[in-house]
């Protein structure tokens, strides 16, 4: 069994949820690249996961936050199980947050980035067809940085499973609780 699991923005491959993921599934092989969100173009990353996906097969999807985003837009290319853990559905506001936290004279290039993910999001996202029984949502009620998921579930009304945990915050402090409906969803 292959999962591949996309970290969020400020993380990497060997994030806490992937290590957790590789502990939940020992018999399972977890890839989990590290992506540099604010250097590498969307259309790279996206890329980068065709590939990745053609190689390795995965049996399931995994992305959180920022890889959740990614994770959705896998599903232009894979037809098996994706899982997000509170993911991304505005990346513009997003990714705006983040790189105005670069330093002064980087303009042009926060400028350009922003503008790759207009047109991503465009050309990519907002162009993702729902998909019956292949999404599955982990969400917080209490999420301090994307607030209130519900607008991303009337975006994908076809989902097979919403998993809500209180007390778990952005970070999703409650990953461990999800063994079980990770297995569930590989048996349907």
């Amino acid at each position: 069994m292959v999962f591949l699991y996309i970290h969020g923005y400020g993380s990497n491959g060997n994030a806490l949820k992937a290590q957790k993921l590789k502990a939940m599934f020992p018999e399972a092989h977890v890839v989990s690249p590290t992506f540099d969100y604010d250097r590498l173009a969307p259309q790279t990353i996206y890329h980068q996961l065709q590939q990745i996906v053609a190689e390795e097969k995965p049996n399931l999807i995994l992305g959180s936050s920022m890889g959740g985003y990614y994770a959705l837009c896998c599903s232009h290319f894979y037809s098996g199980i994706i899982w997000c853990v509170n993911p991304v559905r505005d990346i513009l506001t997003t990714i705006c947050r983040h790189l105005s936290a670069l330093t002064a004279g980087q303009e042009d290039n926060i400028a350009k980035r922003i503008k790759e993910y207009e047109d991503f999001d465009q050309h990519v996202f907002c162009q993702l067809k729902p998909r019956d029984g292949q999404l599955h949502f982990a969400l917080s009620t209490d999420d301090e940085l994307l607030g209130d998921h519900t607008p991303l579930l009337h975006l994908f009304p076809n989902y097979q499973t919403v998993v809500w945990k209180d007390h778990s915050g952005h970070p999703f402090l409650r990953f461990d609780e999800l063994k079980k409906d990770l297995e569930l969803s590989l048996l349907q």
